[in-house]
């Protein structure tokens, strides 16, 4: 039974009858690895065990083990079998569950008035069996006493519990579909900065471009001008040519002018 025990005792319920059944239900109580029972329950042979008043306080107590806590077998402790000290056990790992589901931060004085349990040693060995038996995920916080659940297994649904089930689902859709639309703004937000980003990076490359450009062109212009005022790349002026021919012309008419006065006194 060790790999699948529930559906063996599923499987053996399906012929089991009267205090056979019984034995059996008893039998899947104690066992250490059985937490979920609603296949059990729903078996014919063990929905007929409410025909009898010993056996109807025996399918009470089944359901309770299915759906309920242990403050809920201690209110009804009058009318139900009396537990022995592994099913005890088993239903305050249930309780823990149960607790589990509905708040992810569960106090030791809370947990302690559920499971009915003074000792903190006791308490914590039950914490920690729970997790070992991987019904639970999470870890103690000795500082603010407590119990931090990351994570818990399923138990049984009862037919009152559909109804609940569907709208928390209902409520975690609409909250998954706004986190969907909050994440398609988030993107469409990145790709319209980064588009705007693209084009102003494009008009400033633009822009150094023209400005290279009119740099060259000034540079061009300025070169042809100091070089075509002679046409030979000559930077001289022509006033400057003008007051050479002036001056060589001077000379020569001195020097003209003294021949010719060495002559005239050298004649008799």
């Amino acid at each position: 039974m060790d790999a699948n025990p529930l559906s063996q005792f599923v499987i053996l319920a399906q012929t089991a009858q009267g205090r056979a059944c019984e034995a059996l239900v008893r039998q899947a109580l104690d066992h250490s690895c059985v937490f979920v029972f609603g296949e059990l329950l729903d078996c014919p042979n063990v929905q007929a065990l409410a025909g009898a008043e010993d056996s109807r306080r025996l399918l009470e107590l089944l359901r309770i083990f299915a759906y309920g806590t242990y403050p809920d077998y201690i209110a009804r402790k009058a009318e139900l079998p009396e537990l022995n000290a592994a099913q005890r056990r088993k239903l305050q790992l249930l309780t823990i569950v149960s607790l589990a589901t509905k708040d992810k931060l569960i106090k030791f004085s809370d947990l302690e008035v559920a499971l009915d349990v003074t000792n903190a040693r006791e308490l914590e060995d039950l914490i920690i069996e729970a997790v070992y038996q991987n019904l639970v995920v999470g870890k103690m916080d000795q500082e603010h006493r407590c119990l931090v659940v990351e994570s818990c297994a399923c138990r049984d649904c009862r037919d009152e519990d559909v109804d609940f089930i569907i709208e928390t689902l209902s409520t975690w859709q609409d909250s998954a579909h706004k986190m969907l639309e909050s994440l398609d703004g988030m993107v469409r937000f990145s790709q319209e900065s980064f588009d705007q980003q693209r084009v102003a990076r494009e008009d400033l490359e633009k822009h150094i471009q023209a400005t290279k450009d009119s740099l060259k062109e000034g540079d061009a212009g300025g070169g042809g001008k100091s070089g075509g005022l002679d046409g030979g790349g000559c930077t001289r002026m022509q006033t400057d040519d003008a007051d050479e021919e002036s001056k060589r012309a001077k000379s020569t008419r001195g020097r003209w002018m003294g021949s010719m006065g060495g002559s005239s006194r050298g004649k008799p």
